[in-house]
């Protein structure tokens, strides 16, 4: 069936819902199935004949795709139109802070899993994201306010939730199953490589300082 057919077979509210949640991917790229009733609704339309959405999207570059098992419905770019093969509209650039952060939280998500928790979210405390970010070297480079910015930022994405204010003690993240899609597997070993590497060098240079300055004395 093609898009219009599925159009003229929607009832006026099933057209509501497919305006709202096209409006939705486009703002937030990912739909999680856990997170609230209104995803929930949202993500059980689109999973129930995801057709149309793929027809819709279709048009400007992009696809959807439904992953059941984690309850994620996410929109990425086709692989066969645009340059190079790829429509690179819809993939953020991050800064430094964000990359790091968001890589932290994909591992605090991973490590959980592996643990043998099937939940489909996580509760972290900031301390546990400090702590993650203290293996980067980068804790005390993030302040209060940029943290709170960067949270805020993945929160938008469907990423995490916020639970308190960041900065207190008492200050919950909540982890989604969508981390799992922001970050491919291989960019974060990359990343990880390349962040060890700079942290070996960097403490290699303090080392060589500190046998100048003895030899000095």
């Amino acid at each position: 069936m093609s898009i219009e057919e599925f159009w003229e077979e929607y009832t006026s509210s099933e057209r509501d819902l497919f305006q709202r949640s096209c409006r939705r991917l486009l703002k937030h790229t990912f739909i999680v199935r856990d997170k609230d009733d209104e995803n929930k609704k949202v993500y059980y339309f689109i999973s129930k004949k995801p057709e149309p959405f793929s027809g819709f999207f279709g048009y400007i570059g992009f696809d959807i795709v439904v992953d059941r098992e984690n309850g994620v419905v996410m929109l990425r770019n086709c692989a066969d139109v645009g340059e190079n093969g790829k429509i690179q509209a819809n993939r953020l650039q991050l800064k430094k802070a964000e990359s790091v952060v968001l890589c932290c939280l994909w591992a605090l998500y991973a490590d959980r899993m592996r643990s043998g928790n099937l939940s489909r979210s996580y509760l972290i405390s900031i301390t546990d994201l400090r702590f993650e970010m203290e293996k980067y070297g980068v804790k005390e480079q993030i302040d209060k306010s940029t943290m709170g910015n960067i949270l805020a930022l993945f929160s938008k994405f469907n990423l995490i939730d916020v639970n308190g204010k960041v900065g207190e003690e008492d200050c919950l993240i909540r982890l989604y199953s969508s981390l799992q899609f922001a970050l491919d597997s291989e960019e974060f070993r990359r990343f990880v490589e390349v962040t060890q590497k700079r942290m070996i060098e960097k403490s290699g240079e303090t080392t060589d300082d500190e046998e100048d300055n003895d030899a000095d004395e």
